[in-house]
């Protein structure tokens, strides 16, 4: 029997000259991608409810000739032929590795799983050799005869296997799997295209099996895991993958441990998971013993919460230690879904998440609601078995999202589609719970006091110069004084007085736009009489009322960026970073949230001609700062 086979199925031609779509895709999403499939494959194969599942995570290098078929698939390698640029400068990169001795390798065994079983049956097609379904076939998902198990696994798409081959610089993974019964056994599978080898054509995907016919059928089998080297062992029960020429933007130990951190957290919290990572500098163990202190080190995260923008799994971590849980019901058109949510509300957390769980213990996104982006909160969703269910139908082929663009079928779709919509409604409805409580105000001045600043006054105004008659109880009421009626005099009238500066329109400086620039949009700087600030706390509120300059109560939105003057009246450009000196910017009428980033605020309503502006300043802002504010507006 031949140990160095790979196995390519005979076509009578060439149809399809182009990679495999799915290999660019998991491709994107980094290490990532893989770590999160092969975890999820392992908590789905847990040998028993109550028991941890471990793996061991290992970056090394092997000798080129300790792969087994590794010949073969260079054979074909060499065969391909590119129809596209992209795939043309893949193939030629593939092509460049076959002069490298030295290999790097990622393996990922699990302990405490339940293994494939039936790989002596080979390409049995029956839906109990789970190592037939995962060898040999492409979207095909074993299923659980237990349906509350096969709710919470974490696979659907019978895809995912895929993302070992797009991990490998060739598209090469290997993997060796220990039954039940103690019986070992090697496969593994090359993602290569469609081509032709000594004048005859085959598929795109080679498996490492040998064939053999039984009752007049050729069949495929995996190899007994006999004679190759220790990388490829795996003698207690479980499946261990190897995927060799990992690229080298995977090849980092830090990569990895955020992988399993930010994916698997709250399984590793419940104790369903450790795991071990090793290179040859060194070895992390991420358990629930050790997890809270590891995101918290500084070695692998930012620590510092006004600057978690992307990565927000130390605040997760926190959330669900720290918060009991509130109940949010969810609905779509049909059905009622009650979750359990775990909010934290602080000022100092810049960008608002919630972590989308799967009871499995595995995230599937950090969801951004709707109009809170840049709210100051850290949240955790996770539901029963039949929330799960449903989020388990919403998730994207990576499960890095739920989403109804996959769903075929209108009515679910129409009531996917409904459900992240409400989902969207209900979060905000929480968020502005803790919002408004967080930010009461303190009896002399609140959000719309700049609005109102001049009405007020009128009116304080009015009283003082109005005589006032007192009556009984203390009550006291303004007496009606009646207009003098005056003969009109024989005079000529005079001009009438010119109106006053403050309430002419004003014409606004523009800023010259090149002769290139058609566009629509002018940038027009806000005169000074026309802006008021006031510093509230920890918040800065900023009114700009474009009534007073030509056509400002014509416009609708506007974006705004801030130059800083000096002390010898110049504009600074690129002196002011919004993002370093604010949280977050709020519409101070309604509260909704507006993105910017650091040079601008991108789509701010002007509201009867006003704009009014509620700023989060970082500790880090400097408040006695003087400002022009630009303001690009469509003509």
């Amino acid at each position: 029997m031949d140990k160095s086979s790979f196995q390519f199925s005979e076509i009578p031609n060439i149809e399809v000259a182009t990679f495999d779509n799915s290999l660019s895709d998991f491709y994107a999403n980094g290490i990532e991608g893989t770590i999160k499939e092969d975890i999820q494959n392992a908590l789905d194969a847990r040998l028993e409810k109550d028991l941890t599942v471990k793996l061991k995570i290992s970056l090394e290098y092997v000798n080129k000739e300790e792969l087994p078929g590794i010949d073969d698939v260079f054979e074909r390698i060499n065969a391909l032929q590119g129809s596209n640029t992209y795939t043309v400068a893949t193939v030629d990169y593939m092509k460049e590795q076959v002069d490298l001795t030295s290999i790097p390798v990622l393996t990922i065994e699990d302990n405490n799983t339940k293994g494939l079983t039936g790989a002596i049956n080979g390409q049995s097609n029956s839906k109990n050799d789970t190592f037939g379904i995962y060898a040999y076939s492409k979207g095909v998902h074993f299923t659980e005869e237990n349906e509350e198990v096969e709710i919470s696994r974490g696979g659907s798409h019978g895809i995912g296997k895929i993302s070992n081959n797009a991990a490998s610089d060739i598209h090469l993974m290997y993997f060796a799997n220990c039954d039940e019964n103690g019986d070992q056994h090697l496969g593994g599978t090359a993602q290569l295209i469609e081509h032709t080898l000594d004048g005859k054509s085959y598929r795109s995907t080679g498996y490492f099996s040998y064939i053999q016919e039984m009752e007049g059928k050729k069949k495929l089998y995996p190899f007994e895991n006999k004679g190759f080297s220790s990388t490829f062992t795996k003698s207690t029960r479980g499946l261990k993958i190897i995927i060799p020429y990992i690229r080298k933007e995977f090849n980092k130990i830090e990569r990895i441990v955020k992988a399993v951190c930010d994916n698997f957290f709250l399984a590793v919290l419940q104790n369903k998971l450790e795991v071990e990572i090793k290179d040859s500098d060194q070895t992390v163990l991420i358990s629930y013993e050790t997890i809270s202190d590891l995101v918290a080190s500084g070695e692998f995260y930012e620590t510092v919460k006004e600057q978690m923008k992307k990565n927000f799994t130390p605040l997760y971590v926190q959330t669900y230690l720290k918060k009991e849980p509130i109940e949010l019901t969810v609905t779509n058109n049909t059905e009622e879904y009650t979750f359990s949510l775990y909010f934290t509300y602080d000022e100092e957390i810049p960008t608002g998440r919630v972590g989308i769980l799967r009871t499995i213990g595995m995230k599937i996104e950090d969801f951004k609601v709707k109009n809170n982006v840049r709210k100051p909160f850290n949240a955790l969703l996770l539901g029963g078995s039949k929330e799960d269910e449903y989020l388990k139908s919403l998730e994207n082929e990576s499960h890095t999202k739920i989403t109804e663009e996959n769903i075929r079928d209108v009515r679910e779709k129409r009531n996917a589609k409904k459900f992240i919509n409400n989902l969207n409604k209900e979060l905000s409805k929480v968020i502005d719970v803790y919002f408004n409580q967080n930010n009461q105000t303190d009896g002399l001045v609140d959000t719309k006091d700049l609005l109102f600043e001049t009405e007020n006054n009128f009116k304080s105004e009015l009283t003082k110069m109005s005589e006032k008659v007192s009556i009984d109880n203390d009550q006291t009421l303004i007496k009606k004084k009646v207009k003098e009626t005056r003969k009109r005099s024989n005079k000529k009238k005079s001009d009438p007085k010119p109106e006053p500066i403050n309430k002419r329109k004003r014409k606004p400086r523009r800023i010259k736009k090149s002769n290139e620039d058609t566009s629509i949009i002018e940038t027009i700087i806000a005169p000074a009489g026309i802006v008021q600030r006031a510093l509230i706390g920890r918040d800065e509120l900023l009114q700009i009322n474009l009534n007073y300059i030509e056509n400002g109560s014509q416009w609708r939105t506007c974006n705004i960026s801030f130059k800083v003057i000096d002390g010898m009246g110049n504009e600074l450009d690129d002196e002011f970073d919004l993002e370093k000196s604010f949280s977050v910017v709020l519409d101070a009428n309604n509260q909704n949230n507006y993105s910017f980033n650091s040079q601008k605020i991108f789509d701010v309503d002007v509201v009867n001609g006003v704009v009014m502006l509620k700023l989060g300043c970082l500790p880090s802002y400097n408040s006695n700062l003087k400002f022009l504010y630009h303001l690009e507006v469509k003509k």
